[in-house]
C-alpha cells in the first residue's frame, strides 16, 4: 500500500511539474529581430491599419471597413478552460482607437472575414451592429452571425469567390487554404451561441482578398493572404504590388513548403512588397489601461517565427522584395 501511495505522489508532482512547464513554455514568447521598416508616405491617401493577427482597417478618407476585426484576444487560459465571448469593454477601446488614429468618423462599411475560426470571425456580428456594417463571408460565418442576432440585411454570404464593393473599393474574395495544422477544416453547420467554446468555430472557407480602388488605378493593388496556406494556381492572372501575407502556424511547416507558399503568394503576383501578418499571439490585448500595446511573437511551442523570418528574409533578398513586419496600430500608405 506504502508503495502505491508513493508511486500515485510521484505521478501527481511529475504531472503538476510538466503542467507547470507547459504553462512556462506558453507564456514564454521569443525575442525576434525584425527587419527595417518599410518607408512610409505620410499622405491621407489610401491607408490601412494593421490591428494583429489579420485584423486591419482600411480607408480611402472617404468611407472604412475592416478585415476580420478581431479585438477581443482573450487570454489563454479563458481560451483553453472557458466558453468565449466577445470582450466589449476592450472592443470599444480598440476601435475608439482605431478611428481615432485613422482620423475617421466611427462607422464601417464592411467587415470581410477570413475564415470562421473565433480569432477572425467573433467579433465581426457584433462590431457590424455598433457600427451599421455588413459581414461578409461564409455560411460557417453566417452561423456565428445568427448566434449573435445579426440581421439577415447585414450578411453578404459569398460561397467560394466572389466580389464586393464597400464605398470605392472592390474586394475580391477567392477561396484558398487555411495553414496546414490541428485546427483545420470543419463547417459551421447551426448557429453558434456564445458563449462558446474555441472550439466550436469551425474554418468552413479561407479567403485570399483581392483589393482595388479607383484612385490608385484600374487593377488591383494589394493581395491579403489573411492564412498560411494557398491553393496552388489560386493568384493565376492576379498582379500586385502589395501583398499581406499571413504568418499563423507557418514556422512548424516545411521549408519546402514555406517557398512553395512564397511562390504563390509573392512570385506568382509579382509583388514588391511583402507585410507579414498574423504572427502575433493572440491572447495578448491591444489595449491595456487605455494605452496601445506592442505585439509579441507566438510562443515557440506553438510556432517558430525565427525560423519562418529567417526563410522569408532570406528569400526577400534573392528576389528583390522588400520585407516588413507590422506591428499593431502601425499604417501603411499607398
Amino acid at each position: 500500500m506504502r508503495v502505491l501511495r508513493v508511486a500515485l505522489y510521484t505521478l501527481c508532482v511529475l504531472a503538476l511539474l510538466g503542467l507547470g512547464a507547459l504553462v512556462f513554455l506558453l507564456k514564454t514568447h521569443p525575442t525576434v529581430r525584425f527587419p527595417e521598416s518599410l518607408e512610409t508616405k505620410t499622405s491621407e491617401s489610401v491607408r490601412t491599419l494593421f490591428l494583429g493577427t489579420s485584423s486591419m482597417a482600411w480607408t480611402d478618407g472617404q468611407s472604412t471597413w475592416l478585415v476580420d476585426g478581431f479585438f477581443s484576444r482573450q487570454p489563454l487560459g479563458n481560451v483553453v478552460f472557458t466558453r468565449l465571448t466577445v470582450d466589449e469593454m476592450q472592443i470599444n477601446a480598440v476601435t475608439a482607437e482605431m478611428f481615432k488614429r485613422l482620423n475617421m468618423p466611427s462607422a464601417l462599411s464592411g467587415i470581410v472575414v477570413a475564415h470562421s475560426h473565433y480569432d477572425h470571425s467573433m467579433d465581426a456580428p457584433f462590431l457590424a451592429k455598433q457600427f451599421g456594417a455588413k459581414v461578409v463571408g461564409s455560411e460557417s460565418t453566417w452561423q456565428i452571425a445568427k448566434g449573435q442576432d445579426l440581421p439577415a440585411t447585414q450578411m453578404e454570404l459569398v460561397p467560394g469567390r466572389g466580389r464586393v464593393k464597400l464605398g470605392e473599393f472592390e474586394i475580391e474574395l477567392i477561396q484558398s487554404a487555411h495553414a496546414p495544422t490541428g485546427f483545420t477544416g470543419g463547417f459551421n453547420s447551426k448557429p453558434v451561441f456564445l458563449p462558446a467554446h474555441a472550439l466550436q468555430f469551425k474554418e468552413g472557407i479561407s479567403y485570399s482578398f483581392v483589393v482595388s480602388h479607383p484612385g490608385l488605378g484600374p487593377g488591383p493593388f494589394a493581395l491579403i493572404q489573411p492564412s498560411a496556406g494557398y491553393v496552388e494556381g489560386q493568384n493565376k492572372g492576379i498582379a500586385v504590388k502589395h501583398v499581406f501575407l499571413g504568418m499563423g502556424g507557418l514556422g512548424k511547416l516545411s521549408e519546402a513548403y514555406i517557398e512553395k507558399y512564397w511562390q504563390e503568394m509573392v512570385m506568382n503576383t509579382g509583388a514588391s512588397n511583402v507585410y507579414l501578418i498574423h504572427w502575433d499571439d493572440f491572447t495578448q490585448p491591444l489595449m491595456k489601461q487605455g494605452q496601445s500595446q506592442a505585439l509579441k511573437p507566438m510562443p515557440k511551442l506553438l510556432d517558430d517565427l525565427e525560423k519562418s523570418l529567417e526563410l522569408l528574409k532570406m528569400f526577400s533578398k534573392r528576389d528583390g522584395v522588400n520585407l516588413q513586419v507590422l506591428d499593431a496600430w502601425q499604417m501603411v500608405y499607398f
